[in-house]
């Protein structure tokens, strides 16, 4: 009878505690209380199966033949069924174990255009021309229903969450084989693949998945033909690539060149290099990281020509954030989200401007949003797994170095865990923990926090918001503190999990997830 009482009281705790979990959200993550409640679920079955089997008021035949049963239920689901990554909210995804990757080896074709100039309508590197998760010259139609979006093209492509750049005609990527990882270009008027090569070995992870994460820059001269394609994967090697044949011109080794073993850098960055390139002048910059006791470096500045080179910063370890200029407080420098801190560096020498405590672990509660600069002297900032949003002003200081004040700060707010915001009319978008949260940028208050995209990502078009879902479908959205989560259209671009970020060349939406790619027109405003 006493130890009925103890079980009972146990599991009771254990429904508590699921009932804390799931409705005070405790983390500020989503994931972290899923984690958790599947923990205390397990922990739950393990005592009903216990107490069932040590139930003497039942047979000894039906205990065996019940727990036989479920035995063999559990073999089954073993050799059937296996977890292929998980969601952005630490939901395992299950697949059938016969299920395969679709083919990436895409037929080279005579209908692949020659590169083409640079032009207005190019994205040419992670979150767009400017590096500000807008396209402000785009135009989209509001009525989707009228003029429906148009599926142009649709292609296999290898596992991996690097983005789509584009820039003359052709849409740049990064995509992993079972063999190795690799930079690709596709037509944008077809899908037919111009090039891929390899650049080096495959990557993965149990939760993060396999591929390559940063997204390529591609800077195209005049003429187009001339321009260069620069590319970091997974394990840290950075290259520098011919546009318009793939034909490597330089590269680096960040892990070896900053005292990294493959073991040393999962222990420090344990998902894979996701930072993307930033071209500014002649300097093309990446974070480098690397080990404390060796040659550790924060950002890292090479001759975008030559690959030499010109400069390191102080050290710091590497986040999954990718690199910002501005000019703020009077000063032209690059921000960076470092794995604990946020910093301002010099773009001369690298030289440590300003920074601010930044709370993260590269291989736990991880920063992956990029910093936001806003002239003329503020920046925003915001991450998940409870870290939330941030808006900061820089003053400068009579050495020419600046300092960072916190003018507001909540860790309930715009927790953009895999994401980036927006930011619009004194109002910043974004999706908080999954959710799509309106915020007054000045003040830090939340007008609206409404419609669940999962871990997603957004881009804003001229004046309206593009949302595509974790589940791959593309949402049309009008921004306003005044109406919450006004969709204007929808429609489904991809099945399965998506992470990468939209590229939007023109009316041309590229989008990808781990095994297909696609292009949509979108209709422009008449």
């Amino acid at each position: 009878m006493r130890r009925l009482h103890l079980g009972r009281i146990a599991l009771a705790l254990c429904l508590l505690a699921i009932l804390w979990v799931r409705l005070g959200d405790p983390f500020g993550d989503r994931g972290m209380s899923n984690v958790l409640t599947g923990m205390l679920l397990a922990a739950a079955a393990l005592g009903i199966t216990c107490s069932f089997a040590l139930r003497r008021a039942i047979s000894l035949r039906w205990r065996l033949g019940v727990l036989g049963a479920l035995a063999c239920l559990l073999l089954l689901a073993a050799v059937s069924v296996r977890v292929e990554g998980v969601s952005g909210e630490m939901i395992p995804h299950l697949v059938w174990r016969s299920h395969a990757r679709m083919p990436s080896d895409s037929v080279r074709s005579a209908s692949v255009s020659a590169l083409g100039p640079t032009s207005s309508s190019d994205f040419p590197a992670f979150l767009g021309p400017r590096r500000d998760n807008r396209v402000p010259e785009v135009q989209l139609a509001r009525d989707w229903e009228a003029r429906p979006p148009r599926a142009r093209w649709r292609a296999p492509i290898g596992a991996g969450w690097s983005a789509f750049a584009a820039a003359g005609g052709w849409a740049f990527t990064m995509e992993q084989d079972e063999k190795n990882q690799r930079v690709s270009a596709r037509s944008i008027a077809d899908g037919a693949l111009a090039w891929s090569v390899e650049l080096d070995q495959p990557f993965d992870h149990p939760l993060g998945g396999a591929g390559p994460r940063s997204t390529p820059a591609v800077e195209l001269g005049e003429t187009g033909g001339e321009g260069r394609v620069y590319a970091l994967s997974a394990w840290g090697r950075f290259a520098c690539l011919a546009a318009r044949t793939g034909a490597l011109l330089w590269s680096h080794d960040l892990m070896a060149e900053h005292g990294l073993t493959r073991e040393r850098e999962l222990e420090l960055a344990q998902y894979g290099r996701s930072s993307s390139p930033l071209v500014v002048g002649e300097l093309v910059v990446v974070p480098a990281g690397g080990d404390p006791a060796a040659n550790q470096a924060g950002l890292v500045a090479f001759d975008k020509r030559t690959g030499e080179r010109r400069w390191a910063s102080p050290p710091r370890n590497q986040s999954y954030s990718s690199p910002a200029f501005a000019t703020l407080a009077g000063v032209p420098q690059f921000l960076i989200v470092n794995e604990a801190s946020l910093s301002g560096h010099s773009p001369e020498d690298g030289r440590l401007l300003w920074e601010h405590p930044w709370p993260g672990t590269t291989s736990g509660d991880a920063n992956v949003s990029q910093a936001v600069p806003l002239a003329p002297e503020r920046v925003f900032v915001s991450k998940g797994y409870g870290g939330g949003g941030a808006l900061l002003a820089l003053e400068a200081r009579a050495d020419g170095t600046l300092a960072a004040r916190e003018l507001w700060h909540d860790g309930r707010k715009l927790r953009t865990k895999l994401t980036n915001v927006v930011l619009l009319d004194g109002f910043v978008y974004g999706l908080d923990d999954g959710m799509l949260e309106c915020v007054e940028l000045a003040t830090g208050a939340k007008r609206w926090k409404s419609g669940r995209y999962g871990h997603g990502q957004i881009l804003l078009a001229g004046e309206l918001m593009l949302v595509c879902s974790e589940e791959g479908e593309v949402f049309l959205l009008e921004p306003s503190p005044e109406r919450e989560n006004a969709v204007l259209g929808s429609f489904q671009a991809l099945a399965d999990k998506c992470w990468a970020h939209l590229a939007l060349a023109g009316d041309v939406l590229l989008l990808r997830n781990a095994e297909e790619c696609t292009a949509w027109e979108l209709p422009l405003e008449r």
